[in-house]
């Protein structure tokens, strides 16, 4: 209710139909909620709490949430109180730890599977994907990417990886490795 605009991301557990959603208000305040399977609003998982005086139209402190088995995966960028990383919780909210911590200089889109976290960052370098173990926090494997201006998504399907980008409306599709 104290989010008045809208939405800017979800990840959907299938088994109990939980949906967790990026809320966003119009102070640039941000949080995780979670919503039953008439989309309401059940509780706040995270809030990012006061938005810094400072803070510009960048401020984004929650950049995505992804899910996989039992843990909700959340992308958090420099502006969270945190720092950057992957903020893993469990189905209903709670903290469980942190990995990739402070190892992420503009994190832009997560997905999960295969126990890996995938994540889109854009450093000085250009655009990266990291696959990160999640048991363990390891990266695992850092690829370079043909794109341009910011990812708006990130989806494993299979052995194939799909990431879109928004200003140029680019997609790759990339392949496991390892796969046929």
């Amino acid at each position: 209710a104290d989010y008045d605009q809208g939405f800017s991301g979800c990840a959907v557990h299938q088994q109990t139909q939980r949906t967790y959603a990026i809320a966003k208000a119009r102070d640039g305040n941000q949080a995780l909620v979670l919503l039953d399977v008439n989309l309401q609003v059940v509780a706040t998982v995270e809030d990012t709490g006061d938005v810094p005086e400072d803070a510009d139209d960048f401020y984004v402190p929650i950049r995505d949430v992804a899910v996989h088995g039992d843990q909700v995966i959340v992308l958090t960028s420099d502006d969270h109180a945190e720092g950057s990383g992957l903020r893993l919780l469990d189905l209903d909210g709670r903290f469980l730890r942190t990995i990739a911590a402070g190892d992420f200089t503009d994190p832009q889109a997560v997905a999960a599977s295969h126990g890996r976290a995938f994540v889109v960052d854009d450093d000085d370098s250009g655009k990266l994907l990291h696959v990160i173990d999640l048991q363990s926090g390891d990266f695992l494997q850092s690829v370079c990417l043909d794109l341009h201006g910011n990812v708006s998504t990130i989806l494993v399907d299979g052995d194939e990886i799909y990431i879109a980008g928004f200003a140029a409306r680019d997609v790759v599709v990339l392949q496991l490795a390892g796969s046929a």
